[in-house]
């Protein structure tokens, strides 16, 4: 995990997390991003994790860690399906749920969670999933 430089200071609308994120749908392999943000959604920390062709495994142990480190009140995670389909898979759903009910004991809220695909996104907060 490390400090960011980088030209997004705060997430406060969908279009500051999109350009967060940007470029993540454009991988041949899945990855996932994952913001830490602290108060007034300003943004402490980003981490990239690569995975496979099909999926990308995170343990919600490493980012509620990563979350008590930086000082996090929120996390934002992004991740893409390189087959260009942007619907959620179970296990996305499942991730999901555990991540939330996981970082809530640690009153860190998980803001929403973005699958990109070839330049579409849903939001599984919008689907009422988070």
């Amino acid at each position: 995990m490390s400090r960011v430089p980088h030209p997004i200071r705060s997430i406060r609308t969908r279009h500051d997390a999109l350009r967060l994120f940007d470029g993540l749908d454009r991988g041949a392999q899945e990855a996932m991003g994952i913001a830490y943000l602290g108060s007034e959604r300003m943004l402490l920390s980003l981490r990239h994790v690569a995975g496979r062709r099909d999926s990308v495994t995170v343990p919600v142990a490493r980012i509620a860690r990563d979350a008590i480190l930086c000082g996090a009140s929120a996390v934002l995670i992004a991740h893409n399906h390189p087959d260009g389909d942007p619907r959620p898979s179970p296990a996305d759903l499942a991730l999901t749920r555990r991540l939330a009910q996981g970082l809530a004991v640690l009153d860190v809220v998980l803001l929403d969670h973005l699958i990109l695909a070839r330049g579409a996104v849903v939001s599984l907060r919008e689907m009422g999933f988070v």
